[in-house]
């Protein structure tokens, strides 16, 4: 037994009979020492299999010195790893307070913060689902069965300033938390690249956000006035709590920063001062729903116009305007947008050439209720020469396509009104 059956003799390290192996519900039906008319499934990943007992017991007597011996997850989301190393791949992500079997003492790389070795051992474990990998023991606590005592988890004990906290983690800007939450995801300001990224072993943190990057070397870290500060970079970061962290690379003191930091898509360009935090969702199942949504979003506005106009879903659509030009859109996601010459300056996207431009377009761009009884939906044009986005809301009928443009809003935000300055325009369905 690699994991104990709890109410029975089934103990990590003991010999039992196997019975029975079903392929279908993947368990053991075994037998038990001191209560031998009962039989008992268990998972199968919860023992090795040996043909006869004689290497069973053999194996049980390697395994004797460990086989009591658990850790207990000190921290959210402390990784198992492929190899003992901290840039392994990850194999299955730990809650706080979970429990993994010990397997093995393993030789791994030595770990650091700043110059001071990290203390702690690698071993090879086994998660409750039979998932299997490496862990570094520094944020985990040691649990013995044989004491009989249950494995209750104090508050996982911290260094004051947080420092391990922030380098167990990866970081995501904070708005990330509220898209998760309204399901309001924006792949412009949610992907994966997007973060904190702390690499102790380099000692280097990388920060990447949608209108920012930046990289800082540092050679160790202090601890001042309850913000880390990274010695040779202007960085500094303050550990909120496990899941949040301020961070600031600025020239002033940042304990004299006014209020919080502002989340807005403007702020991204002007300040050095950001909250991030670490979700616990699926950030690649977020953004797979989301283009699922979007795709949705543009069939369906294919499906409409082919009811209004007479085409097939599959079809170019084309709509031609005296003031607007010629708007060409394709079920393939691009566009192509021509004679825009007499359109109020802001209106189109940034230009190819003069009067004309073209690239993708991304339907499924979320609107607020109240615009709900004017427009039918959203979708926003990226062109080929620009770096930016033009959002526009939409409404299409018998007679054509109406488009204006979105004012600004925040990351995640539905659109909540168009900009009156530049009006509507209006096209015509062309055959």
């Amino acid at each position: 037994m690699l994991w104990t059956v709890k109410g029975t003799s089934a103990k990590s390290g003991s010999v039992v009979p196997i019975y029975l192996k079903s392929a279908i519900t993947k368990v053991y039906v075994i037998g038990l020492e001191a209560e031998r008319d009962q039989r008992v499934e268990v998972p199968i990943w919860q023992l090795e299999e040996y043909r006869t007992k004689a290497a069973a017991e053999r194996r049980a007597r390697a395994f004797a010195p460990i086989a009591s011996l658990y850790l207990v997850a000190g921290r959210d989301g402390l990784p198992i790893r492929k190899e003992p190393n901290n840039a392994a791949a990850r194999t299955y992500r730990l809650r706080e307070g979970e429990l993994v079997k010990i397997l093995d003492e393993v030789e791994g790389e030595a770990l650091y913060t700043g110059e001071k070795r990290l203390p702690g051992t690698w071993y090879q474990v086994m998660a409750a689902d039979g998932s299997r990998g490496y862990c570094f023991s520094y944020t985990m606590r040691l649990y013995d069965e044989s004491s009989g005592a249950e494995p209750i988890v104090p508050e996982a004990e911290r260094e004051s300033d947080g420092l391990d906290i922030l380098l167990s983690k990866t970081w995501r800007p904070s708005w990330y938390s509220r898209m998760l939450e309204e399901d309001s995801v924006d792949p412009d300001y949610f992907a994966l690249r997007f973060g904190l990224f702390p690499d102790p072993v380099n000692k280097q943190i990388r920060v990447e956000l949608p209108a920012r990057s930046a990289y800082f070397d540092y050679d160790r870290v202090g601890f001042v006035s309850g913000w880390l500060e990274f010695e040779g970079s202007p960085l500094r970061i303050k550990v909120e709590g496990s899941t949040s962290i301020l961070v600031y690379w600025g020239k002033e003191d940042p304990a004299l920063l006014p209020g919080q930091p502002d989340e807005g898509a403007a702020h991204l360009a002007q300040t050095e001062y950001f909250r991030f935090v670490s979700p616990q969702e699926d950030l690649r199942e977020a953004l797979r729903a989301e283009e699922s949504r979007r795709s949705a979003a543009m069939r369906s506005f294919f499906s409409k116009a082919a009811e209004l106009y007479g085409t097939s879903s599959d079809s170019t659509l084309v709509f031609v305007s005296p003031q607007g030009g010629r708007l060409e859109l394709w079920p393939s996601g691009l566009y192509a947008w021509s004679g825009t010459h007499f359109l109020p300056a802001g209106f189109s996207p940034e230009e190819k050439v003069e009067g004309g431009s073209e690239g993708r377009v991304s339907f499924g761009l979320r609107i607020a209720p109240g615009q709900k009884l004017l427009w039918q939906g959203g979708f926003s044009l990226y062109s080929s020469v620009g770096k930016g986005r033009a959002d526009f809301l939409y409404r299409m009928d018998s007679s054509g396509l109406s488009l204006a443009r979105a004012l600004p809003f925040a990351p995640g935000e539905a659109a909540n009104g168009v900009d009156n300055r530049l009006g509507t325009a209006v096209f015509a369905f062309s055959k």
